[in-house]
């Protein structure tokens, strides 16, 4: 990954982006592209970010990646000034107690804090519990003193976010909040770049789009528009090295092992081949992880949309996915925006994807 980009990766997780509140994540990936001359950006009036090369080539390929994170809203502010907040997406509630958070206020980020009770004051029994298991169980404390207080700086309904940002690891590993799905984001809008310069035989539409930790819903919608008739779907998979009990049920995939290709009754047969051809004459490894069912991702949102686009599930593993350390590899990405980029130029103008009729 060049320097180009990893800038562009660790601007845009650096940006707060919670479900419903993308559009300072959308400006970063906008102005990135706008730079390096990619036609037809625009924001649509749902805040998904779409771009276009190519439109008139008449096999339509659309690209995604969603650029929501989960977060949390203000849901209540108690007479003494402290917050108590909604879930934006799948939060996992026992890693939050003594967490940062940092609130998108009136006038700017507050910060705050999930309080936590000091060991003195826990009997025997509370001790058990300390890990809350319901945010109602949780209070931010901003500093406010009263509830006038606290409104003065944030309101309810103001998103958040944990304020967690880029560690770099050894063996160019880096652990973050929001990887999910920031970096597929990511990976579409720099392969949009680099196949900016490329002669391409189909028009290629690129999303970031918004809310699929709330139901695909940019996803829904943007496929809807674009009507593809390929989607190729980027988004983070479950990596499984570091919980060994999780292999029977999610696979063997390895931080580190390159990108992961999704297989079963979603995904193309054909498509699949042309991308695992892709991979094997550029010579990068894939890992393969089987989903027996529709997933939630917003393949399946493609997948579904209209009379229904042949896609594929290119995937980055990921640990620790929905908490505020979720830790990749950058090798992973950059091998995975080769594969995206490869697999685009791979399709042909007349490809054929019916099976054989009778």
């Amino acid at each position: 990954m060049d320097q180009q980009a990893l800038d562009l990766l660790q601007h845009l997780v650096a940006t707060p982006t919670p479900t419903g509140f993308e559009y300072d994540g959308m400006r970063v990936l906008a102005d990135y592209l706008k730079a390096a001359g990619v036609p037809g950006l625009a924001i649509d009036v749902h805040g998904n970010l779409r771009a276009c090369l190519n439109p008139s080539a008449p096999l339509r390929v659309m690209i995604e990646g969603h650029c929501d994170e989960i977060g949390f809203v203000v849901q209540y502010i108690d007479d003494d000034g402290f917050l108590y907040m909604a879930p934006l997406g799948g939060v996992t509630v026992p890693t939050l107690a003594s967490e940062r958070i940092v609130i998108q206020g009136k006038d700017g980020p507050v910060a705050g804090v999930f309080g936590v009770r000091p060991p003195h004051l826990l009997s025997a029994k509370d001790r058990e519990k300390l890990a809350p298991q319901e945010l109602k169980d949780i209070a931010v404390d901003i500093g406010a003193t009263s509830k006038a207080d606290a409104l003065a700086l944030v309101d309810l309904g103001s998103p958040a976010v944990i304020d967690a940002g880029w560690r770099p690891l050894a063996n160019r590993r880096v652990a973050c909040r929001g990887f999910d799905n920031r970096i597929g984001a990511f990976i579409v809008t720099e392969a949009m770049r680099r196949l900016a310069r490329e002669k391409l035989a189909v028009a290629l539409h690129m999303v970031a789009s918004v809310q699929e930790e709330v139901g695909l819903v940019g996803g829904i919608t943007t496929a809807y528009d674009v009507a593809p008739h390929i989607g190729l779907c980027v988004d983070v998979t479950f990596a499984t090295d570091s919980q060994k009990e999780d292999r029977k049920v999610a696979g063997d995939i390895r931080v580190g092992g390159g990108p992961v290709v999704g297989v079963g009754p979603t995904y193309h047969t054909r498509l699949n081949r042309l991308v695992l051809d892709a991979a094997a004459r550029t010579g990068l490894g894939v890992q393969r992880q089987v989903r027996c069912r529709g997933t939630g991702t917003c393949a399946w949102a493609m997948r579904l949309s209209r009379s229904g686009a042949a896609v594929a599930q290119l995937s980055i593993p990921v640990r620790y996915i929905h908490s505020p350390v979720e830790v990749l590899s950058l090798d992973d990405a950059a091998q995975t925006i080769d594969l995206l980029c490869a697999s685009i130029l791979a399709i042909p103008a007349n490809l054929d994807l019916l099976p054989p009729q009778p």
